[in-house]
């Protein structure tokens, strides 16, 4: 799901009420009811691959059963026969064939560097011997944690960065029991007490009479959620805050996108819940973020194929009836190097596409920009979703560069059209002819463009200069004879609507926007300096872009304060150094 806010054709925010994808719902509330309890393409069916013995009856070769997943594990699969619903219990993998017909994948060498999907099952494949190319694994089944390593095994977090990240799909199949460290987070999978605790809530609701179109519709209550779900409908929503931040912090850390944090409200991304009632299929649409899903309950069929383009900056739903959204999407993606023919999804009969059935315990990285579609397969399904979007090249110059030109009254000005065409483009030539050198400058101090602070972990709490004076020791040597320039990278202001007497100065750091998201610092850091050092403080925020202070007068402005501050001081410049408010050069 796309987390951009459009108008609608008359003008108004868009916010869900009105919206709707061409997501298909069954036709029939009760299509399905007199089915055979397995058929042979479906997730939950399979066939006796050796003859086996299940509770005391007899099954052979070929025999159709029926996998519970939800009571499966490891090494014991629960099946229920398809023709005597009474011969039911457990048997070891070994003895279980699943259906070809719910995972195809294009003709392509397993596991080469080419092959657009690697695929593992721990269940049917515990040594991963269907692996024809030299991987390092983890023997051991990792549970789902707040880290990349335990989403990306069997494959070391670095094996999958190198190998996988932005380059193939990826799907590791295993059990239930690869979700037990996720149930005390996610309400042991109660749907109603997710819905209670959801930060955000969407319905689709099937259309009638034909209900072979959804809407989508933003619930304002926990309540209509749970009467929407419980009247068949489907449901996609966000965990509470705190959950979101675990696992989303660790995993951007993680895959080093959480330099420029703050942008993305110190997570980089969002998590979703999707809870299915009945077969739904969302259409042909790709996502400009990175995917990780996991299946909780239930299974899904996911088709993907490699997009048009790589990296892209905005999603792309062409089956939305917002017009303006999918007009803006649709340029956006074309000012990125596509053309309009390679903007159509792909037919599901196209020999490129791959598809998978995921079961409780699968878990799936689709990269950004692949054209994907998704089918939940049989009566309730619950999936977790990682949306992962961090900051790009882009943005970061952004907002190296904006700041800079915004301090020029040159580039502050507004264009004077009244002389014509020509004198506009002369100014235009004139302007551009200026930035070489802003450029230039900004090239041979990359230092501090990217300061040291955005490579440190976030930090959420006031910063008190004054316990990290008495706990820690500089990193940079700091002389009275040193002298700070003041940079362009970001602002230093006093922290609003908090007591002067509180000595509390907000640091932002990285420039003032996010090319898509509007303005916005990278990094916020809030300090609280001891009363002595806010006439200090108050002196750097009056200093413009590329003036200087001496340490030498930020002491003498310390007056009898001096020697039992000086070290305070000292870490309050570090500070600002770190987070490339200023730099410190010799005298």
């Amino acid at each position: 799901m796309t987390s951009k806010r459009k108008r609608e054709a008359d003008g108004a925010m868009f916010s869900g009420a009105r919206f709707s994808f061409g997501f298909q719902a069954s036709g029939d509330d009760d299509a399905g009811a007199d089915a055979p309890p397995a058929v042979a393409a479906h997730p939950t069916s399979a066939s006796i691959r050796v003859a086996c013995n299940v509770n005391g009856a007899d099954l052979a070769p070929g025999d159709l059963v029926v996998i519970d997943w939800a009571q499966s594990s490891w090494t014991q699969l629960h099946v229920t026969s398809s023709t005597d619903a009474s011969i039911a219990g457990t048997v070891h993998p070994q003895y279980v064939a699943l259906p070809t017909s719910a995972y195809s994948a294009p003709d392509a060498p397993v596991f080469s560097l080419d092959a657009p999907l690697w695929q593992f099952d721990y269940v049917f494949d515990p040594t991963f011997a269907g692996c024809t190319w030299p991987l390092h694994f983890s023997s051991a089944p990792l549970t789902v944690e707040p880290n990349l390593q335990s989403l990306s095994w069997p494959l070391p977090a670095s094996t999958f960065i190198e190998h996988v990240y932005n380059q193939r799909c990826m799907v590791v199949h295993g059990s239930s029991h690869r979700l037990q460290s996720l149930l005390e987070d996610l309400h042991q999978l109660d749907v109603d007490t997710l819905i209670l605790t959801a930060s955000r809530t969407v319905a689709w609701l099937a259309q009638a009479p034909a209900k072979t179109r959804m809407q989508y519709l933003e619930v304002q209550s926990p309540e209509m959620a749970r009467a929407i779900y419980k009247a068949g409908h489907s449901l996609y929503f966000n965990p509470a805050p705190d959950v979101q931040e675990k696992y989303l912090s660790a995993l951007c850390a993680d895959l080093g996108m959480d330099f420029t944090s703050a942008l993305d409200g110190g997570m980089g991304g969002d998590i979703e819940l999707f809870a299915v009632q009945g077969r739904h299929s969302t259409p042909w649409h790709l996502d400009a973020q990175q995917n990780i899903t996991i299946q909780l309950t239930g299974t899904k069929r996911w088709s993907f194929v490699k997009g048009p383009v790589h990296d892209p900056m905005t999603n792309l739903h062409l089956a939305s009836t917002n017009t303006p959204s999918v007009q803006d999407d649709l340029l956006t993606h074309c000012m990125s190097g596509a053309t309009p023919a390679m903007l159509t999804p792909p037919a599901d009969d196209d020999p490129a596409v791959a598809s998978v059935v995921l079961r409780p315990g699968s878990v799936l990285y689709v990269p950004a920009g692949y054209w994907h579609k998704v089918e939940a397969m049989d009566e309730g399904s619950l999936s977790m979703n990682f949306s992962i979007d961090g900051s790009r090249w882009l943005d970061v110059l952004w907002n190296r560069l904006l700041p800079t030109l915004m301090a020029q009254p040159s580039f502050r000005a507004r264009p004077d059209l009244r002389r014509g065409p020509e004198d506009a483009r002369a100014q235009l030539k004139q302007l551009l002819a200026s930035l070489r050198a802003t450029i230039t400058e900004m090239e041979d101090n990359v230092d501090t463009l990217l300061p040291d602070a955005l490579f440190a972990p976030p930090v959420n709490a006031v910063v008190s200069v004054a316990k990290l004076a008495s706990s820690t020791d500089l990193e940079r040597p700091i002389q009275p004879s040193s002298v700070l320039v003041r940079s362009s990278v970001g602002a230093l202001i006093a922290t609003p609507h908090v007591p002067a007497s509180e000595g509390q100065y907000t640091l932002a750091t990285g420039g003032v926007g996010r090319f898509s998201d509007g303005f916005k610092a990278e990094r916020v850091t809030v300090v609280a300096v001891p009363p002595p050092l806010t006439a200090v403080m108050n002196r750097l925020l009056e200093m413009p872009f590329g003036a200087t202070l001496a340490v030498a007068t930020m002491q003498d402005m310390l007056f009898e304060h001096a020697a039992l501050l000086t070290k305070s001081l000292h870490h309050c410049i570090e500070l600002l150094v770190q987070h490339g408010l200023f730099t410190l050069a010799s005298s």
